[in-house]
């Protein structure tokens, strides 16, 4: 066995530079793709395609976010067993980033370009629906791999530690860039005399572009040939490497927590904008504030759990946070019914103190997953670590597509305005009780028996490594 090259910090931060790419892109999707193609009633714009519910449920728009993520659940393990199997020169991982980095930016930017801007139609419905999809798939097939790197660049579970916090720094980067600066860059083409709907696709394509080449710039911190242990291509199918994957118990179990909680992350991500508007009284724009508080508590907090990921462990720190974003939504939402200038400056500073669990579970939960992906491939010695990100996000997508139709229904049928605002306080409450059912799964996840099979296995390969080097 061939000793490593050190896997140095300064690579480790440029590597990571790459969660920003896909971060930016979706972020950016989930936040202004509702308020661009259905806005509130006081911005005096009209829809995009109609808004209303057929079925007694369904709407348009959670139609769309069903079919982009099942296109996105599909392509996942896909993705991830030709990822495994490659044996390409320039590396398994490599090879997807360098594909799918500007078709990802390209796609995320057409959604904001419909055939049919300055009417209500049926096809700018069908014309989202079929980009979003398109993007979804370039998102997972730069996604999958980059993440699964995590596990293999990652050579003990300090460096992993720190690349999955380095990777959620540059994930709230690219989040806090689309948030905090898209709103003006949008308000000032508009005092231009841009329209509503043409400022947004224009403000899509300056970030599109900021994400395209920052996907670029991770693919130069590395050579997998030197930084990660040698690999033999899988050889089994995707239907039994994800047989084999959800075989693994921990996995679920850790996985069902984490459905849980991304159900509840996405119905605020959805809802953010209509905090502003309907709960906050506010213009689209006060969004800025909310989420750069959340962001700014986020920034802050990621030195104090790094350092308690590594002495405290992992999954302490998750439940405490996942504890405190049940508690805190559960506050917001009570609020909501008597917001005053008083309750804005409390709420505020709420959404900043849930920047602390916000870190945590951004930085943490992915680094988890590192273990467990690292963890059974060598114990099985077969490194089929792309198959975890890819057997991960098929119950994932399908969970944050019904999180699309959830956040959907509310709004449609008990309203998203100042005048009607219990659809978007119902999803605070919503978020409260779910993430209640998400704790008690990952308290049943056994953090110490993974990391002690871990542990003893790196061990073992570090005496091999040394041998060899002897």
């Amino acid at each position: 066995m061939n000793k490593l090259a050190p896997f140095t910090l300064s690579r480790q931060t440029l590597y990571s530079v790459g969660a920003l790419s896909f971060n930016l892109t979706e972020r950016m999707i989930l936040l202004y793709l509702p308020i661009f193609y259905l806005p509130s009633k006081e911005l005096g714009v009209h829809h995009l395609f109609p808004g209303g519910t057929f079925g007694g449920f369904l709407t348009i728009m959670g139609l769309i976010m069903v079919v982009g993520r099942v296109f996105d659940a599909l392509a996942d393990p896909v993705v991830a067993s030709l990822s495994d199997r490659s044996r390409s020169p320039i590396g398994r991982r490599k090879l997807f980033k360098l594909i799918s980095a500007l078709p990802m930016a390209l796609f995320a930017v057409l959604i904001f370009f419909p055939p049919f801007p300055h009417t209500e139609s049926i096809i700018n419905g069908l014309w989202c629906g079929a980009m979003l999809s398109l993007f979804y798939i370039a998102f997972t097939a730069y996604a999958n791999p980059f993440l699964a790197l995590v596990s293999e660049l990652g050579q003990d579970e300090p460096m992993r530690i720190n690349l999955n916090t380095f990777i959620a720094i540059f994930g709230l980067v690219g989040v806090a860039l689309v948030t905090v600066a898209f709103p003006p860059i949008v308000e000032h083409l508009r005092t231009k005399g841009v329209v509503f709907h043409t400022s947004y696709a224009w403000a899509a394509v300056i970030f599109a572009a900021i994400a395209c080449l920052a996907g670029y710039i991770s693919c130069l911190a590395y050579d997998e040939k030197k930084h990660t242990l040698p690999s033999t291509p899988v050889q089994t199918g995707i239907i039994e490497s994800l047989k084999r994957t959800f075989g693994v118990k921990h996995f679920v179990t850790f996985l069902t927590g984490e459905l849980f909680l991304m159900f509840c992350v996405n119905i605020i991500t959805y809802s953010m904008v209509y905090y502003a508007v309907a709960i906050f009284k506010r213009g689209e724009g006060f969004m800025t504030f909310i989420a750069g508080a959340a962001l700014l508590g986020s920034m802050v907090s990621f030195p104090i759990v790094n350092h308690l990921g590594k002495t405290v462990g992992k999954k302490k720190v998750i439940l405490f946070s996942v504890a405190f974003f049940a508690l805190a939504t559960m506050v917001l939402f009570i609020l909501s019914f008597h917001m005053n200038s008083l309750l804005t400056y409390i709420s505020l500073g709420i959404f900043f103190l849930c920047g602390f669990p916000l870190a945590a579970l951004s930085a943490l939960v992915y680094s988890t997953t590192s273990d467990i992906a690292r963890e059974d491939a060598f114990r099985t010695g077969i490194r089929r670590e792309a198959m975890f990100y890819g057997a991960r996000a098929v119950p994932l997508k399908i969970v944050i597509a019904l999180s699309g139709l959830t956040f959907g229904f509310l709004i449609s049928q008990f309203g998203k305005d100042m005048a009607e605002p219990l659809g978007v306080q119902l999803t605070l409450l919503v978020v409260s009780v779910v993430s209640l059912i998400g704790l008690y799964f990952f308290w049943r996840y056994p953090e110490e028996e993974v990391l002690a099979s871990l542990k003893k296995h790196e061990e073992m390969a570090a005496a091999a490594s040394d041998r060899a080097e002897g």
